[in-house]
């Protein structure tokens, strides 16, 4: 997993199989930038085509991650190129208080422009 972050929009980059240890890295920078500003935190997920989700010990910290910080996420732009992680787009959004979307990897910017255009960041 890599992360990114530029003027208030977060940018992930998830690669092969997520597992536990890729959110030692990622829970604290998070938090570090959610704590900079008051507000919603804006993403932009890019699915990498190799990606294969999670291994169970992953997928439960990503679960306990999401519901811990439900209420600092701002609109989320998943960006990938398999159909299976669009459903998967659409089956997560209602689990979010967050907007989802869904995009092509030809409309990354138009990802970044979504993302950005429902910041509520004072």
């Amino acid at each position: 997993m890599r992360i990114d972050e530029e003027n208030g929009l977060l940018r992930i980059r998830a690669s092969g199989e997520l597992e536990s240890s890729d959110y030692d890295d990622f829970v604290p920078r998070f938090e570090q930038l959610v704590g900079r500003k008051p507000g919603k935190l804006p993403m932009v997920i890019e699915l990498a085509p190799d990606f294969a989700g999670w291994d169970l010990p992953g997928l439960w910290r990503d679960l306990k991650f999401d519901a811990r910080h439900r209420d600092s996420f701002g609109r989320i732009a998943i960006v990938g190129d398999a159909k299976w992680e669009e459903w998967g787009t659409r089956l997560s959004d209602p689990l979010f208080h967050a907007q989802m979307k869904f995009f092509e990897p030809s409309e990354r910017r138009v990802a970044e422009i979504w993302a950005r255009s429902g910041e509520s960041i004072a």
